[in-house]
């Protein structure tokens, strides 16, 4: 029998023309490991709920858990949506995978999920849903721990659509509910997030189209050809009815590239854009929610919002000011500077 250490080399010296065709085509093996551990995990929850005798629930709410210090400020809006009986499953990437017996300890009957951290928040997303739309769920809500690091109000602008998302009163959590199980819906979102598609569209044009194309009708697709009359759910959060978005729920790391991920241009981008202008092509309903009513969305919005512009442009200045304040620190320190 050949010795453990001399075992584990002949597996590595195996699998090292696979990791080498993997990474030609930019794909992690451990991305690839961790999305079949993700199935098999949400396979075993399947078998645990059939056990206890927990019916398939209708409503799931999906949170990517990537920023872990900010599962505090998410926990209460949590709680609402079990109370209401929606069913919770949270997404962990590896690093926070140790965390799993703690929050499901914290909230009894949340399922946890390791899921590779690609597209950030929108492949661990499409790996969960599209298991909940094989087991017969009719809507879900999408979440995450959004920190936006380069937008500088990214923690504000998390809570904005999160308390919209998920409102305080039972009354309005349950009319969104009740709205979204209409079957002409498609997905409501945050008031505040609705920017037009026009917003940073020429990165992301090709492969909305691309993404749309097999599900619509050659009338509905070219109504992207006039992107300032369609608009998205910026930030990627969201309540969608999954027959709505079922055609782009194909997980995949093929195509989602590593981090660090430019702003803009990327598949997940293209993603956070198609999954609310596939639901309105289809000839879906839109509303929107600010927390205290559900509405029907306006038909047009701006491309960008005021608010956004002004917490940019704050962002801007804030980074300006501590390039500056390097520079100045700089000129102090170097040899001969005249310390008056």
């Amino acid at each position: 029998m050949p010795h453990p250490t001399s075992l584990v080399r002949r597996v590595h010296r195996r699998l090292r023309p696979v990791r080498r065709h993997l990474r030609a085509r930019g794909v992690d093996l451990r991305d690839v490991l961790t999305m079949r551990r993700a199935r098999h995990q949400l396979a075993r929850h399947d078998r645990h709920d059939r056990r206890r005798g927990v019916p398939t629930g209708e409503t799931a709410a999906v949170l990517h858990l990537y920023y872990a210090d900010v599962w505090p400020a998410l926990v209460p809006s949590l709680e609402r949506l079990a109370s209401a009986g929606v069913d919770l499953y949270v997404t962990l990437p590896r690093q926070h995978a140790h965390l799993a017996p703690d929050i499901e300890a914290e909230l009894p009957g949340t399922r946890c999920v390791t899921v590779p951290n690609r597209g950030r928040d929108v492949l661990p997303f499409l790996v969960v849903a599209e298991h909940l739309a094989d087991r017969g769920y009719v809507a879900t809500l999408k979440i995450h721990a959004k920190r936006s690091l380069h937008f500088g109000a990214g923690d504000v602008w998390r809570d904005q659509m999160v308390e919209e998302l998920v409102p305080t009163d039972p009354v309005v959590l349950a009319q969104l509910v009740e709205v979204l199980h209409r079957p002409d819906t498609g997905v409501i979102g945050p008031r505040g997030s609705y920017f037009a598609l026009s917003t940073y569209w020429a990165g992301n044009a090709e492969t909305v189209r691309r993404l749309v194309e097999p599900a619509v009708s050659s009338e509905a697709l070219a109504l992207l050809d006039d992107p300032r009359e369609l608009g998205f759910f910026a930030g990627t959060m969201f309540w969608a009815r999954l027959d709505a978005i079922r055609p782009l729920l194909h997980p995949d790391t093929l195509g989602f590239v590593r981090e660090p991920t430019p702003k803009d241009g990327t598949l997940a981008h293209a993603l956070e854009r198609a999954m609310t202008v596939l639901p309105e092509l289809l000839g879906r309903q839109q509303y929107d929610c600010d927390g205290g009513e559900v509405a029907v969305r306006a038909r047009r919005a701006e491309p960008l919002p005021q608010w956004y512009r002004e917490a940019t442009q704050a962002a801007k200045d804030a980074e300006a000011d501590k390039a500056t304040a390097r520079a100045r620190r700089g000129r102090d320190r170097a040899p001969g500077a005249d310390p008056a």
